[in-house]
């Protein structure tokens, strides 16, 4: 049997709860089950499997710390840090824009300070042994400050996570989209396959779009939301096809 422990305290618990689910998930994938417990002001999770299962258990557990910190850390990191005068689509656009941009480079950093032994703190991991990183959001963070009044002007915002979001490697090469009522049907084209599903919400798509980094974003029918459509354009360079245009809203 081989079992493997960590800790968090309960100030930043939902560091753990956002990604409990495909924490679970990956576990049980590879043969394990988990469980937590709550005592004092920290919460302990306990992982275990058989040993042959061991390898592929501890690699689960590793991708799904990495993607903690690279994500859900970076995010709440940087949302105490950044305070802008901007609405709150806009803002969250920026601040999504900015988990993203250098993904791959910081997992590498997560991944080799990252010690798989059991009983680790999870917070004293992030604040002993990820300084790299902190120094890294911080410079982020001041950049977003001091240049406040220039990312106030959605245009300027716009160039900005454009070019951010330049440097993120895609995870697709191409996208279609169209507007099905108040939802968005997206289509991945997949060298071997396709894969399509609906979202809901113009800030539900951006937030997909920013995660994907798609090489090539196509437009096709009518959007209600002007917009939303400038922004597929000007920061996704997304192309329209020949029946795409803005309609207004009835």
């Amino acid at each position: 049997m081989f079992q493997f422990g960590f800790s968090i305290v309960k100030l930043h618990a939902n560091w753990y709860r956002t990604i409990e689910d495909v924490f679970a998930i990956k576990v049980k994938k590879a043969g394990g089950i988990y469980a937590d417990v709550e005592k004092e002001d920290r919460i302990y999770v306990s992982a275990a499997c058989e040993s042959h299962n061991k390898v592929a258990m501890t690699e689960a557990i590793k991708d799904c710390l990495i993607d903690m910190y690279a994500t859900v850390v970076k995010y709440d990191y940087l949302k105490n840090k950044i305070r802008l005068p901007l609405d709150r689509n806009s803002y969250n656009l920026l601040l999504h824009t900015l988990v993203a941009f250098d993904r791959e480079n910081e997992r590498e950093i997560i991944s080799e300070a990252l010690p798989l032994t059991d009983g680790i703190s999870l917070d004293g991991i992030f604040y002993f042994r990820l300084c790299e990183l902190k120094t890294r959001w911080d410079e982020i963070a001041q950049l977003a400050t001091d240049n406040a009044q220039y990312l106030i002007d959605e245009d300027t915002l716009n160039e900005l996570i454009r070019f951010l979001i330049s440097a993120v490697n895609p995870k697709i090469m191409r996208l279609d989209i169209c507007q099905k009522d108040n939802n968005y049907n997206v289509v991945g084209h997949l060298p071997e396959s396709e894969f399509e599903y609906n979202i809901i919400g113009t800030e539900q798509l951006l937030l997909y779009l920013i995660d994907i980094a798609p090489l090539e974003l196509r437009l096709n029918g009518n959007f209600t939301d002007k917009r939303l459509y400038e922004r597929l354009i000007r920061i996704f360079d997304a192309k329209r096809g020949d029946n795409c245009e803005v309609i207004k809203h009835r």
